[in-house]
Order: C-alpha cells, then structure tokens, then sequence
C-alpha cells in the first residue's frame, strides 16, 4: 500500500468512506486548460482520487466530466507521485452519487 492509500484511509482525515471504482474515461481539465481522459479509484459524495501525468499542488482548482454529467468543480487536496485525491466545491446529490456508482458494478 501506497503513502496516498494509507493517508486516503485514514479516518481522521475521511469524513465519509469512498466507494472503490475503476471508472476509465472521465476527463478531467486543469485550470491551465489541459484535458486528459482519467480513471477514477474511488469517489464519494465530496471527492475522488484518480492518477494525474502531471505535477499540481494542493489548492489547484479541477473540472471533472463523468459521461452525461455536467462538468464538476473540485480541487486538489493532496498529490503523491502524480496521485491526487481532489474535493468537490460543491458535494455530489446522495441520488447522484449512487447512479454513478450503480453505473460502475
């Protein structure tokens, strides 16, 4: 197990658990404008954590598109070895949130 999995499991800093996904093909786009096709690792209503080709820092602001939704708002809360687990500005709707997982199983 990673440093980035250990610090994503631990409970003082969860406030909720993520589900486990390998979700390929959302994109996700900087604020610099790059856009790349992503896999999701997990996700819950206020985040997710998917691997990144390049350096971003805590703070740095994300769109993240999943298929037939709308660009998301998030940003990046930590980033180890090109890992970044990102949080929504706004938190995903909890009838949202599992369509998406219900997609995915």
């Amino acid at each position: 197990m990673s440093l980035a999995d250990e610090n994503a499991d631990t409970p003082k800093q969860r406030q909720e658990e993520r589900a486990r996904i390998e979700l390929e093909g959302p994109m996700l786009r900087t604020a610099s404008g790059t856009r790349e096709a992503v896999t999701l690792h997990d996700l819950s209503s206020k985040g997710f954590r998917t691997d990144w080709p390049r350096q971003l820092v805590p703070g740095d602001e994300v769109w993240l598109k999943l298929p037939g939704r709308e660009e998301m708002p998030a940003k990046v809360a930590w980033e180890l070895d090109r890992m970044i687990g990102c949080r929504f500005d706004v938190a995903l709707h909890s009838a949202v949130f599992a369509s998406i997982i219900n997609r995915t199983r």
